[in-house]
């Protein structure tokens, strides 16, 4: 079922100046040491530049920020006038909204980010256990649906964050669409959804009505690496690292590990340690705001110097965290390596609340890539529990020291991928596994994943990681799909 993953979408490529005396505009992926780059691949593309294009044309999705496809054309001239330089227009009505895919080549292999023209709905998986239909409706951000029906898994192009009313409406179009394309009706099948109950994706499955299926945020990102490689009963040992997903305890996890197989079931097995998160949402979008909940684990001292030089943390903001996290209220635990990247960004220097996910965290790895291999911080590991405090003590010093920022970022990249071979070691004695599975968005993180894959092949540790579909959330309801048919039911 594998196709070659860049074979029809824009690549990641690093960035270039222009040429030597043209360097690449700051507005152009500002802190962002890659660019999406293509060739032309399609007629009307070849047809643009023997027509007289420029040589050079920047291209993009035909939707603001959050927002979906504007695939009318009155659509896309009334809510993209004054962004485009030009439309090209034609003869015939689009029939559905479909972005680009966006792929790359990470530690020799091919990794899709969004999945989407040229890839779907093509299948991803066959399997005589998909006996009866099955709908898979994904998380909330990066969104997509699966559909299993006639023994084939199909997962439907990106559909974006379903938070903006027009992508939620557009995400409805397509359960719709795919449903109607395989003569499924989504009120009968068997649906499967996330854990949060207040994702819009969750509670359109409770308005569909039928039998629901609840499946964990991070089993769902390890089970969607073994449904890519048909592992039913292969046992694992699955590192999901992201920014946020409800915990079966009711917390926000995002640094997990489960031991298990699909067949037998995933078990929580280690995870980071817990840390606040005052604000709640709020803090995923303000690194600062995070930092505070994270820092706090290092007592009040520490806190203090957050408002001091070389930090200098907005004072205003340090004292309403501090308070919410003193008191609790508003405060939800949290054990996200998304918001650990967050935190180490503050420290940094990235002090501005994010426009757009994974702000802090990319331009932390752009900062990382400028230095060169680095001694790991120490993030020591307990058998069951990562401890960010002395991680967090060492970045600190080392930035009161001076140290070069670029260098901060690559020990901590480097204590990362120590963190995850260190905790592999140690775990196997207790829950031996055969394979080694990563995933979440976390590890869209270029320089982070090939550290962590130099590390298991240096230790020969086989591994798993996504490639048909996205490790981030994108990937998510392939394995909802494939944790469903192994319950009860399914």
């Amino acid at each position: 079922m594998r196709r070659p993953a860049l074979a029809r979408a824009p690549a990641l490529a690093r960035a270039r100046a222009l040429t030597a005396d043209a360097p690449l505009p700051d507005e152009l992926a500002p802190d962002n040491a890659y660019l999406g780059v293509m060739l032309p691949y399609t007629p009307v593309q070849h047809l643009l530049f023997d027509g007289g294009a420029p040589d050079l044309l920047v291209m993009t999705s035909a939707n603001r920020s959050s927002e979906p496809i504007a695939y009318r054309d009155e659509e896309a001239l009334e809510r993209l006038a004054g962004m485009a330089d030009a439309f090209l227009i034609g003869e015939r009505p689009i029939a559905r909204r479909v972005d680009d895919s966006v792929a790359q080549v990470v530690a020799g292999g091919a990794a899709v980010g969004r999945r989407a023209r040229g890839y779907a709905p093509a299948p991803v998986l066959r399997s005589e256990r998909f006996e009866r239909p099955l709908l898979a409706l994904g998380a909330e951000l990066k969104s997509s649906v699966a559909l299993a029906v006639g023994e084939t898994a199909y997962v439907s192009q990106h559909l974006g964050d379903l938070g903006d009313l027009e992508s939620f409406t557009a995400f409805q179009e397509t359960v719709y669409d795919l449903c109607a394309m395989y003569r499924v009706d989504p009120r009968r099948v068997r649906l499967v959804h996330d854990l949060h109950p207040a994702y819009p994706s969750s509670r359109f499955a409770e308005q569909l009505g039928g039998e629901r299926v609840a499946v964990q945020h991070h089993a769902a990102h390890v089970a969607s690496v073994l449904a890519e490689h048909a592992a039913w009963d292969a046992q694992v040992l699955g590192f999901a690292f992201d920014g946020a997903g409800l915990g079966d305890d009711g917390t926000v996890w995002g640094g997990e590990v489960f031991h298990g197989s699909l067949d037998g079931g995933l078990r929580r097995v280690a995870h980071l340690r817990p840390a606040s998160l005052p604000g709640g949402d709020a803090a995923a979008r303000t690194p600062v705001q995070a930092a505070v909940g994270w820092l706090a684990a290092l007592g009040d001292e520490a806190l203090d110097r957050l408002l001091e030089p070389p930090f200098a943390f907005p004072p205003a903001r340090v004292a309403v965290a501090r308070r919410l996290v003193a008191t609790g209220v508003n405060a939800p635990a949290t054990t996200s390596v998304g918001r650990l990247f967050d935190t180490v960004a503050a420290l940094l220097g990235f002090h501005h609340t994010m426009s757009f996910e994974g702000q802090a965290a990319i331009g932390l790895e752009t900062l990382a890539w400028r230095a060169p291999e680095a001694e790991p911080y120490p993030w020591p590991f307990d058998g069951t529990t990562w401890d960010h405090a002395p991680l967090l003590a060492a970045v600190m010093a080392d930035v009161e020291a001076g140290a070069p920022p670029a260098v901060v970022a690559r020990r901590f990249h480097e204590a990362l991928a120590q963190g995850v071979l260190e905790a592999a070691v140690a775990l196997r004695a207790h829950h031996p596994f055969e394979r080694v599975a990563l995933s979440g968005g976390v590890f869209q993180n270029r320089l982070l994943l090939e550290r962590v894959v130099a590390r298991l092949d240096a230790q020969d540790i086989g591994h798993w990681r996504n490639a048909a579909v996205p490790t981030n959330d994108g990937g998510i309801s392939l394995g909802q799909l494939a944790m469903a048919v192994t319950l009860p039911g399914g």
